[in-house]
């Protein structure tokens, strides 16, 4: 006698058609003559439809229907899908139910047939209205199976014809033919399915275009079918086919530290303590799945082989797969045989002897009449790499149903899934909706990218690695560049492990040509023939493919030479590249990662080291501009940075050197300004002010910007102020080449044709004021006592530049305020004082002084207004000079200047009177507000 391994039965509604919609329609109204055939059981009349809707997960109508003898009306409702109908179904047909009886003023009766059956809570709710409601009546697919079978409309399989094999998946099928019933067979051994058995009523015979029909149906999954008058002429029980293997490939980690084809093993695992937190709390359910969503490189497979790590340590069973394999929707089942038996092995479970494996359903009717342990062990199936998955529509809503029903069953088993989020091929095609039901029935954990500190601990590692030290410059690029993207490092630092080790670079070359991404998957293809770069880029392009498929094409040497660099990984018969980044590299041509650098210099800062240089020729040493800006080496390489990020300079180590194309350019600021906006509109902390300008209405405070910098750069780690001064300085440079209007404290997006008018010193192009041989003079005077003592010292003998050198900042500042008005001027290594400086006695011509306050920005128009009006304010003294060279100044920056610029006015003899108070300027000139 045949053994049935499940209980619960499919209803296949089975129609032909030339296209989806035809069968769609088709299969609608067989289902409508299948309800009227239910009704007509009951003894009601053909019902009338109200509603009939056919989609991929099944079909549902509703009817009213009258009965034959007592005239009463029902409403009927019945849904077949996939997988157990949700509780809402019953509730809100409860209430249909008693609207109708408001309606009708009388008894309305009603039925709910909800195939499958109702999820548990559904069921729950069904029999407690059926206890109280005696009009009410809810069947699910084992009540309607009992019905057509009392009827003889369907029945077991004939007895002449009963197979040695169990059976498993029984099934009603719906057709124009008739109605049908069929199983499938089990292997004795493996419990898969061989075959498809189907029979009609009582032994009839099953038309061929039945067979045809349920042999295209993914219910068989491309098993034989037979029926059961083919076995009896063949006077046998059945021809069964041998089930084609799956190979099931688990996820494997790496071997060490900085091995980023593989993700990380649980040795060498950093940091993510929330997340392993949230990972742990998850296994303590001991039942439910989970959605792990990130980026690529984010790090998903190796918190993935860390929940294995966990559920391992409390003696339970686990198992991580590639899904990439998954190419059938018996790929599901397959996966939760390996498990259970490997699980069995290890004492976790026990199977019962009728087991199943043929299909999902019967794989977890299996599961539910299993023994487990008495000891609450986790249970983990983990599906890696799952993107690959939604290729498929039809693989996807299995692992959806797979989802549900673990839901519903209350299984101690814990299933897990991590797709990545930036797909790009994630457009009509892709099923969002059943993307979306997997993660609404999980725990879903978003995965970031690393810290601040976990990037640091593998900083030590890459530092124990390589027995030294990274120099400064070195740690903060591999920290700006890693994003805190895991592999990214881990790629960058054996890179650099490489370069050091085997190479002999220096870390300050590596600096200059080896910290970014594509140069890295440019020297993977630098040594590739012509023909394995053409078998890479087909494999990209098609992945995963089949093995066969490309070694067909394109010599097998080569393939074998791609596998033996680990540019190839294989899987199952299938090959692809070894990450999905450097992939997208070689189908775009390019790397789908922003630059990721801060910077931390104004340009003002950057101008006086380039007008430097460039007054040296264009190249010039550190230690040289040290001398000339009287500022430290250390200062001079700080300065030097960001220059060599817009690809304004070249890196030579100990020097200064402008790009020749740049030097030689007919418009230097023009040229300069047009590097600065390429290179800036790479950078992710662009994208992230066009982001927030976008979400607040074109601009964003410094603050909000300072904000959204923290989360551009999760592996930086900084002080509050300090963002707040990465978030100006970008501020800056990007008013600077035009990417933003930078208006006191908000940035904002710049209108359509904006040209941006600030040049690299911060004076207005058009108000720029140079000296005889082209070089800015732009700058803001101080408190003239610390010059003019100067001016004096120098009056007795001129200064050399050592002792320059020796003097405190401040009286290097001042001696650098009297070059720039011309009061002094360096000549053969000494500082000289200008001609006509001082009179016959000795003291610091005032003529003189006014002479060069006319040469400061904004200084002749400064200086006439005090003519004008000697009590004027200091605030409107400052405006005038803010104005001048387009600076944006504080209220209390205004006071300032123009308090320092009206003591030079009173030492050059100008008529100065006691300033007007600010609230009277408000009165008198309102434009300055």
């Amino acid at each position: 006698m045949e053994r049935v391994a499940i209980q619960d039965h499919q209803l296949l509604v089975l129609a032909d058609g030339e296209t989806p919609a035809a069968r769609n329609n088709a299969k609608g109204h067989l289902f409508e003559d299948f309800t009227a055939l239910l009704l007509h059981e009951y003894g009601y009349e053909a019902p009338n439809t109200s509603d009939l809707n056919v989609h991929s997960d099944g079909i549902e109508i509703d009817v009213t229907a009258v009965a034959v003898i007592s005239r009463h009306r029902a409403v009927v409702e019945c849904k077949s899908y996939t997988s157990n109908v949700r509780a809402q179904a019953c509730t809100s047909f409860l209430g249909k139910l008693q609207l109708a009886r408001y309606e009708e003023d009388g008894d309305v009766y009603g039925y709910l047939f909800a195939i499958p059956r109702l999820v548990a809570e559904g069921e729950e709710v069904a029999r407690k209205a059926m206890s109280k409601d005696k009009l009410f009546r809810y069947f699910n697919v084992t009540d309607i199976v009992d019905l057509l079978r009392k009827r003889r409309i369907i029945s077991d399989a004939p007895r002449k014809n009963t197979t040695p094999y169990p059976f498993s998946d029984p099934a009603v099928i719906i057709t124009e033919h008739g109605i049908f019933s069929c199983s499938k067979i089990l292997d004795p051994h493996t419990h898969l399915a061989n075959a498809v058995l189907v029979w009609g009523k009582e032994g009839a015979p099953v038309p061929e275009p039945v067979i045809e029909l349920l042999k295209t149906d993914t219910y068989s999954a491309g098993l034989p079918v037979q029926s059961t008058q083919e076995a009896d002429a063949e006077k046998h029980s059945l021809r069964l086919e041998e089930s084609t293997p799956l190979t099931i490939v688990r996820v494997r980690g790496s071997s060490a530290d900085f091995e980023y084809q593989l993700p990380a093993s649980p040795e060498y695992f950093i940091g993510r303590g929330s997340t392993v937190q949230e990972l742990e709390s998850f296994v303590n359910q001991l039942t439910g799945s989970l959605v792990l969503n990130a980026q690529s490189g984010w790090g998903k497979s190796s918190l993935a082989l860390q929940l294995k790590r966990i559920v391992d340590a409390r003696g339970g069973y686990s198992i991580v797969v590639d899904s990439r394999t998954a190419t059938v929707t018996r790929f599901v089942s397959e996966v939760l045989r390996v498990a259970s038996h490997e699980a069995q092995e290890l004492g976790h479970i026990s199977l019962p002897e009728d087991s199943s494996w043929a299909s999902l359903t019967s794989s977890l009717w299996t599961l539910k009449r299993a023994e487990w342990a008495a000891a609450k062990r986790p249970f983990l199936i983990f599906f890696d790499q799952f993107e690959n998955v939604f290729q498929d529509e039809q693989i996807t809503r299995e692992f959806r149903d797979l989802t549900l029903m673990l839901r519903d069953s209350e299984l101690p088993i814990l299933i897990g899934f991590a797709w990545k989020t930036d797909l790009v091929a994630w457009t009509e095609s892709h099923p969002f909706r059943l993307r979306d039901e997997i993660r609404s029935s999980s725990t879903f954990i978003s995965v970031g990218p690393m810290r601040a500190r976990e990037i640091e601990t593998l900083l030590r590692r890459l530092e124990r690695s390589l027995e030294t030290q990274l120099s400064r410059d070195l740690r903060q690029r591999l920290r700006e560049y890693s994003q805190g993207l895991p592999w990214l490092f881990k790629k960058l630092g054996g890179h650099i492990i490489r370069q050091l080790g085997v190479h002999g670079k220096s870390q300050e070359q590596l600096v200059s040509e080896g910290l970014n991404v594509q140069s890295l998957f440019d020297s993977d293809l630098a040594g590739l023939s012509p023909v394995e770069s053409d078998a890479l880029r087909h494999i990209a392009r098609f992945a995963p493919v089949s093995a066969m498929e490309v070694t067909e094409k394109y010599n097998a040497g080569a393939i074998q030479s791609l596998l033996d660099s680990r540019l190839v990984v294989a899987l199952a018969g299938k090959l692809d590249t070894y990450w999905d980044t450097f992939r997208d590299f070689l189908n775009t041509g390019r790397v789908p990662i922003e630059d990721s650098y801060i910077v931390r210099q104004s340009p003002r800062a950057v101008a006086e080291l380039l007008f430097a240089v460039t007054a040296a020729g264009g190249d010039a040493s550190v230690s040289d501009l040290s001398e000339e800006l009287h500022v430290s080496t250390k200062v001079i390489y700080n300065r030097s940075r960001e220059p060599r990020l817009f690809g304004l300079t070249a890196y030579e180590p100990n020097r200064v050197r402008i790009l020749d194309d740049l030097l030689n350019a007919q418009d230097f600021e023009t040229e300069m300004r047009r590097r600065v906006a390429s290179a800036l509109r790479r950078n992710k902390a662009y994208s992230a002010f066009l982001g927030l300008a976008e979400r607040q209405g074109d601009g964003a405070s410094i603050s909000a910007y300072a904000r959204e910098l923290t989360n551009v750069f999760p592996a930086v780690d900084a002080q509050p102020q300090s963002w707040v001064m990465y978030a100006r300085s970008f501020a800056l440079w990007f008013h600077y080449s035009g990417l933003a209007i930078l208006s006191r404290d908000t940035l904002q997006i710049p209108p359509d044709g904006y040209s941006p008018t600030t040049s690299l010193r911060g004076s207005r192009t058009q108000r720029s004021h140079r000296d005889s041989n082209g070089h800015s003079n732009a700058f803001v005077v101080r408190n003239p006592k610390a010059a003019l003592d100067f001016l004096q010292r120098l009056a007795a003998s001129p200064l050399s530049q050592e002792e320059m050198n020796s003097l405190p900042r401040n009286s290097r500042r001042a001696i650098n305020e009297v070059i720039a008005l011309g009061l002094a001027h360096r000549s053969n290594g000494l500082i000289i004082l200008s001609e006509g400086v001082v009179d016959s006695s000795h003291q610091v011509s005032a003529s003189a002084l006014l002479d060069a306050l006319r040469t400061v920005p904004g200084g002749s128009n400064a200086l006439g207004r005090i003519e004008r009006d000697p009590h004027v304010s200091s605030y409107e003294l400052g405006a005038e000079i803010r104005d001048a060279i387009g600076a944006e100044w504080g209220q209390s920056t205004l006071f300032k200047v123009g308090k320092d610029f009206r003591s030079w006015a009173k030492r050059a003899g100008v008529e100065v009177l006691r300033a007007r108070a600010l609230e009277e300027s408000r009165e008198e000139d309102d434009r300055l507000f």
